[in-house]
C-alpha cells in the first residue's frame, strides 16, 4: 500500500507540475466573475458532434454552469444533443422550448440568453458569430477553424482584440495547447534537445466523411449544411477541418507561421454530386522566415494506410505525435509516459470556465487560432490554384467563398453545374 500510495503521490505531483505549463501559457492578470453571479449561463450554437462534445465538458467543468439556451438549423441535431445533455447533467440542464431556437438566425437568439457560448456550427459561419458573441458582451468557446478566407480571418482577428479590449475570454478549439504531455515536448524542442529543426511533416491520411443523401425536399442551402465536410465555403478544406490540429502545433514548436506555401491536389476517389466540390487529397510544402519548410499530406480515401500526426526532424534527434523523442541513431531519448492525463479537450473546458468564473487566469486563443486557420488557408489556396502564394498576399485577399447572405432560398453561388455536378477547383487558375 505504501508504495502504491508514494506512486501516486508521484504521478499527481508529475501532473500538476505538467499542467502548470498549460497554465503559464496564459495571460496573468484575472477576469471578473461573470456579472458578479456564481452561476454561468450557457449557450450552445451548433448542436452536431462537436457543440454535443464541447457542451458535455463545459458541463464536466463545473457544477456553476447551467446550459440555458441552444440552437441549430435543424430539429434533429437540437433534439438529440438536448436529449443527451439532459440524460448526463439533469440538474444542470434548463433549456425549455422557448430556449431551444432553430434557424439560420436562432444563434443570435442563443447569445442573448446567456454568458458565455460554444460556437460550433461549420466554420463557415463562424466570423459572423463570433462577431455577435463578443459585440453582445459574451465569453466564447469556439471550433477551429476560425474561417475558410481571407476576409473571414481579419474578421476574427478584429473581433479578438475587441474581445481582449472588453477582458472577454475567448478559448479556441486546438486542444493540443492544452495537452499536458506535448506541452512537455515543446518545452524540451524549445530547450534544443532535438537541436536546429531541420524540416517538419505533417500527416492526417483518414477514409472518407459520411454522406447524407439529398432528400427531395431540401433546398440547396440546407443540402450543402447537412454534408458540410464536402463544400469549402462550410469546411475549409481538409487542412482547415482536420490536419490544422498538427500544423498548429507545428507553427507553436516554431513560434511563427509559414510566409508561403506552394502545393498539389485532387480527387481520385469522390466522384459525383454526392461528393461536393472538395478534393480527397492534398500536398502542401509551406516555407518560414528562416528558411526550414513544412510538408503536409492529407487524404480523404477508404482502404487506404491512415495516420494522423507530425515529425519534427532536428540536428540532433526528432519529435513526433507519440510524445517521444528519438536521436539520429534510432535511441529514445525521452517519452512522455502518463496515460492518466485528462484529456486535453476536457482541460481546455477547465480553462475556459474557470476563467469565466474568475478561478483561473484571462484566456484569449484568438491570436494564434486565427494565425493557423490563415496557414490552413493558404495551403488550400496554393494546392487548388496550383500556384507559390506568399502569405502577406492571401491575407490581403478580398476574395470570399461565403454566400453574402443567407435563406434557405438564397441561390447558392457554388450550386450543382447542368450535368448535377459541383464545379471542382481547377489548377493554373488564379486565387488572388
Amino acid at each position: 500500500m505504501e508504495k502504491n500510495t508514494r506512486r501516486t503521490f508521484i504521478k499527481n505531483t508529475s501532473k500538476t507540475v505538467a499542467a502548470g505549463l498549460v497554465f503559464s501559457q496564459l495571460p496573468s492578470f484575472a477576469t471578473e466573475n461573470v456579472l458578479g453571479q456564481e452561476r454561468i449561463k450557457l449557450g450552445l450554437v451548433g448542436c452536431g458532434g462537436r457543440g454535443t462534445g464541447a457542451a458535455f465538458q463545459a458541463l464536466t467543468a463545473s457544477k456553476s454552469v447551467q446550459l440555458v439556451a441552444m440552437g441549430d438549423v435543424f430539429q434533429h441535431e437540437l433534439d438529440n444533443c438536448f436529449q443527451l445533455v439532459s440524460k448526463e447533467f439533469a440538474a444542470q440542464v434548463d433549456v425549455p422550448r422557448e430556449r431551444q431556437f432553430l434557424g439560420l438566425e436562432a444563434y443570435k437568439a442563443v447569445i442573448d440568453s446567456c454568458d458565455a457560448v460554444i460556437l460550433g456550427t461549420p466554420p463557415g459561419f463562424r466570423p459572423d458569430h463570433f462577431e455577435y458573441a463578443i459585440e453582445s458582451g459574451k465569453h466564447v468557446f469556439m471550433e477551429k477553424p476560425l474561417a475558410v478566407d481571407a476576409p473571414g480571418y481579419r474578421k476574427v482577428i478584429n473581433v479578438g482584440e475587441m474581445a481582449t479590449t472588453k477582458k472577454l475570454n475567448v478559448v479556441v478549439g486546438l486542444q493540443s495547447r492544452y495537452e499536458i504531455g506535448l506541452n512537455e515536448m515543446v518545452k524540451k524542442i524549445h530547450s534544443g534537445e532535438i537541436g536546429d529543426i531541420l524540416s517538419m511533416d505533417v500527416y492526417y491520411n483518414v477514409g472518407k466523411a459520411t454522406v447524407h443523401p439529398r432528400k427531395p425536399s431540401q433546398t440547396e442551402l440546407e443540402y450543402q449544411i447537412s454534408n458540410w465536410h464536402y463544400f469549402n465555403w462550410l469546411w475549409g478544406g481538409q487542412l482547415a477541418g482536420q490536419a490544422i490540429h498538427q500544423i498548429d502545433v507545428v507553427n507553436w514548436i516554431k513560434k511563427d507561421y509559414p510566409i508561403k506555401a506552394s502545393g498539389m491536389g485532387g480527387r481520385a476517389m469522390l466522384k459525383g454530386p454526392e461528393h461536393g466540390e472538395i478534393f480527397d487529397h492534398h500536398y502542401a510544402e509551406f516555407e518560414y522566415s528562416d528558411g526550414t519548410k513544412l510538408h503536409v499530406q492529407c487524404r480523404q480515401m477508404d482502404n487506404c494506410a491512415n495516420r494522423m500526426g507530425f515529425n519534427i526532424q532536428g540536428s540532433k534527434a526528432r519529435a513526433d505525435e507519440r510524445l517521444q523523442i528519438i536521436d539520429n541513431g534510432g535511441e529514445v531519448l525521452w517519452r512522455y509516459r502518463d496515460e492518466d492525463d485528462s484529456s486535453s479537450s476536457q482541460i481546455e473546458q477547465d480553462v475556459f470556465i474557470g476563467a469565466v468564473l474568475g478561478t483561473k487566469p484571462y484566456v484569449n486563443n484568438t491570436k494564434y487560432g486565427a494565425e493557423s486557420t490563415m496557414t490552413t488557408i493558404l495551403g488550400r489556396m496554393a494546392i487548388e490554384s496550383g500556384q507559390q502564394i506568399e502569405l502577406k498576399k492571401a491575407k490581403e485577399s478580398n476574395l470570399s467563398i461565403v454566400p453574402t447572405e443567407f435563406s434557405w432560398d438564397t441561390k447558392m453561388p457554388n450550386a450543382p453545374l447542368e450535368d448535377g455536378n459541383y464545379q471542382i477547383p481547377r489548377p493554373g487558375i488564379p486565387v488572388l
